[in-house]
Parts: C-alpha cells; structure tokens; sequence
C-alpha cells in the first residue's frame, strides 16, 4: 500500500447516533475531484473508508459502526452508509439515501432521494434507486445486460424477492414481499 490517501481531522466532528464522527481530509489525490487538502465527510474510524481506491466520503456524508466503502465507490451530499453495510465498486449514494444493515451495494449502483437499502439486500449492476424506493429482507436487485433499471416512487421490496432486468419501474405504493419479477420484457 502506497501514502495514505486521507486523514481524520480530530478537531472536526460531529455526533451521529451518539457515536463520534471524524472528518476526512485528503493527503494526496484521489481522483479527479478530490485533490490533496480536500476535506470531505465524516466516519467513524478509517475502517469505514478504504484507502485504497479513489473511493470518497464528500459533503456532509457519514458512514459509521462496520460500514465500509471501498473500491471506487463515493457517498455524496448527506447520505449515510452504516452497520455492516458495503458500498464497492463503482456505486453511488446521493442526497439523503442510506445502507444499513448487512446490505450491499455494488456494481455502478445508485441511490438518491431518500432511497434505503438494509437487512441483507444487495443492489448491483447497472440499477437506481431514487425518490422513496425502500429495500430489504434478502432481495436482490439488479440490471440485465440491455440496461439500466430504474426503480423509482413509493416502494418497498422486502423478503425473497429478486428484480431482474432494464427499463423502469414507478410505482406510487407498489410493495414486494416474494417472488421473482422481470422488469423490461423480453425487447
């Protein structure tokens, strides 16, 4: 492993849930936007973001407890990552969205708007989760190979269930316990 890559500001801090959260400052380039003396947002400790990487926490975004963030993956504005939930690869979370949990989010995943992904659910490939799209239990959400998913409105994707495919999906009050559903046809 090369030069660290950023450090916690002891004297800039914020309580999160009643734990104490650090803010980051970079001690080199990260990538094209984060450059040396950069400050960022706010973790735990630096087992919540990678120093490998040009992963990133900006804004006032936190992530804390076993959350870790890794990879290229980057939490924006006020989203929160937390529990033993991962953010890898090239995943996104925006404004106010939040993992929790043991969930995963991966792939070139997004998430913004108010967007919660948590129990052990996994979000991958090419998939957006925006507005209020809550998910959990065990489900699996994810892109095909003919694009993007997009899942937006008011739903919630609980239990067993797996989403599969492009296109989108915008319900008002749509809720998913069970089962497996193609999104997008067979176009």
């Amino acid at each position: 492993m090369g030069k660290q890559k950023y450090k916690l500001r002891k004297r800039d801090t914020i309580v999160r849930d009643g734990r104490k959260l650090y803010r980051i400052e970079a001690l080199r380039d990260v990538c094209y936007n984060v450059k040396e003396g950069k400050v960022g947002g706010y973790v735990e400790s630096e087992a919540n973001l990678s120093q490998e990487g040009s992963c990133w926490i900006y804004h006032n975004a936190c992530a804390y407890e076993d959350a870790r963030v890794e990879g290229n993956a980057h939490l924006k504005h006020d989203a929160t990552i937390r529990g033993k939930a991962k953010l890898i690869e090239e995943a996104t979370l925006w404004e106010n969205a939040m993992v929790q949990g043991e969930a995963k989010v991966g792939g070139n995943a997004i998430l913004k708007g108010h967007a919660v992904v948590g129990g052990s659910a996994e979000v991958k490939a090419w998939t957006i989760l925006q507005d209020d799209v809550h998910v959990g239990g065990r489900a699996l959400v994810q892109s095909d190979e003919k694009g993007c998913l997009l899942l937006q409105g008011t739903t919630m994707i609980f239990g067993n269930v797996v989403i599969q495919g492009h296109g989108t999906f915008a319900e008002k009050e749509a809720i998913l316990e069970a089962g497996t559903f193609r999104i997008g046809g067979d176009d």
